[in-house]
């Protein structure tokens, strides 16, 4: 949910019906261009019956501290994301900062291009005196737009992601860090400024589960899988039974996952993998696509290995996009081609990127794994299309934002061929937005987050909401600054 609100010059003697008849036409331009765009919005000034003030001789606009008090404690008793604040032409500065004061959520100070009224002088001096102030960091990292729908929209969804994030926890199946990666472990209180908390359950929960579930799920779902994807088994890796027992470890988990969560991750390797003897695959398969063989079902992005900012940066492209997310290794480069694959799975939708989930499923092919003890991996070939790309890093103590647009290449035969270890897993290629070089020393993580689209301007300003700095991989000077400044 956004807030807007329409302030105004609170001088008995600047009274102009003139101006208030613009103002609130402007407003719920404002208020309808928003709902148009999907938004639920809260109209303060409709709240505080402002719309019925002009037949009595009164300011449409918030004029007072008192009500801009009583806007703010309303935008704090509800699920507000973050409040747009229509400054079309004066109002005395301090008013918007008693608002900002009692509300405590992002906030863009917004106005349209009409040169009839002063939003450039208004937005300018709102801004400096949030910056004089700086009450909270939502007053010290304000935003100003000025007639830019666009990024107003961008700015919106942005604000929304990090309202999902910080209301929900991340689910960790087996606790970092796996394989000896410490860049999959983290500041965990710290991240509490993204993330709502962390719920911690050891790998044991799931198979304990494993074991109670009924064995007629466990068959409805083989048949189910036998029906809808291209099975192929070994009699060595994929075998009946050990599909069976993904289909156990993935049941567990999804009956031990509250829907409201924002990500999960599976630890997996080595407790699964090797010591249970299977690996966890049908997992980051199936949480991150919207249906299984039990019928239709919420999208919950899923990483694997424990990876805590792969996590966060998967569900915060979830939020934006509320397409599926890709999670996977950056497993070849050159200069010319970024390959991701997942070591066994990654969200079923990226098989055919189509809406039809049955479309998806066709493209599957399960079969055996290559490393673990048993299992399926879960082989796609995703198709060209351009994706956004993210990933949460820390470096020094310093958490970092990279992203980039990528433009997906088609696997072709020239590709297929050179792929041997892993040739079973799913794979997603994309063009190399920097050189081979330069890509690996800007990396901070060899796994990726991606959705389909562009939602670059949305990360900005993400990053920025969270207070730490976003570099771009399309931007050379981002780059390029990240990489001297050590």
């Amino acid at each position: 949910m956004l807030a807007v609100i329409t302030f105004t010059d609170p001088r008995p003697t600047s009274l102009s019906s003139e101006r208030e008849s613009a103002m609130k036409e402007k407003h719920e331009t404002l208020v309808s261009f928003l709902r148009n765009s999907g938004f639920d919005v809260i109209d303060l000034n409709s709240e505080l019956g402002k719309y019925s003030s002009l037949k009595d001789g009164r300011n449409f606009g918030i004029d007072s501290k008192e009500e801009s008090v009583r806007a703010a404690r309303i935008v704090a008793s509800k699920d507000v994301a973050g409040a747009i604040i229509g400054l079309w032409h004066w109002t005395e500065s301090n008013l918007v900062t008693a608002f900002a004061r009692e509300s405590k959520v992002p906030l863009l100070l917004y106005a349209d291009d009409d040169p009839a009224w002063a939003g450039s002088t208004c937005i300018t001096s709102v801004g400096a005196s949030l910056w004089e102030s700086s009450i909270h960091e939502h007053t010290l990292r304000h935003f100003r737009l000025k007639g830019d729908t666009s990024s107003l929209l961008s700015w919106a969804r942005a604000a929304e992601a990090v309202r999902e994030l910080s209301t929900r926890p991340l689910l960790i199946f087996g606790s970092p860090y796996t394989l000896g990666m410490e860049h999959l472990m983290d500041d965990i209180p710290g991240l509490k400024r993204m993330v709502e908390d962390f719920l911690m359950v050891d790998q044991y929960l799931i198979v304990k589960k494993a074991g109670e579930i009924d064995e007629k799920r466990v068959d409805e779902f083989y048949e189910w899988l036998l029906s809808k994807t291209e099975v192929k088994f070994d009699g060595r890796m994929l075998t009946p039974e050990s599909l069976k027992r993904q289909i156990r470890l993935y049941l567990a988990s999804k009956e031990l996952t509250d829907k409201n969560v924002a990500g999960v991750s599976i630890k997996c390797q080595p407790e699964l993998s090797e010591v249970y003897g299977t690996t966890a695959c049908l997992i980051p398969a199936f949480f991150p696509f919207p249906v299984d063989a039990e019928g239709e079902k919420g999208v919950i992005p899923a990483t694997c290995e424990g990876d805590i900012k792969g996590t966060i940066s998967s569900s915060i492209l979830y939020f934006l996009s509320h397409k599926p997310p890709l999670f996977g290794d950056i497993k070849y480069l050159d200069d010319d081609v970024v390959i991701i694959a997942n070591c066994g799975a990654s969200s079923l939708y990226y098989a055919r990127l189509s809406e039809d989930p049955e479309e998806n499923l066709r493209g599957t092919t399960l079969q055996g794994q290559c490393q673990g003890k048993s299992g399926a991996a879960l082989t796609y070939r995703t198709p060209p299309a351009t994706f956004t790309f993210a990933r949460l890093i820390r470096r020094n103590g310093k958490h970092y934002l990279l992203y980039f647009l990528g433009e997906g290449v088609e696997i072709d035969e020239k590709i297929e061929e050179k792929l041997l270890w892993g040739k079973q897993w799913p794979h997603t290629a994309i063009k190399n937005p920097l050189d081979k070089e330069t890509f690996l020393n800007v990396m901070g993580a060899n796994h990726l987050s991606a959705v389909p689209g562009d939602y670059i301007r949305e990360l900005w300003f993400i990053a920025r909401m969270w207070g730490i700095r976003g570099i771009n991989l399309n931007n050379p000077s981002d780059v390029r600054r990240f990489i001297e400044e050590l």
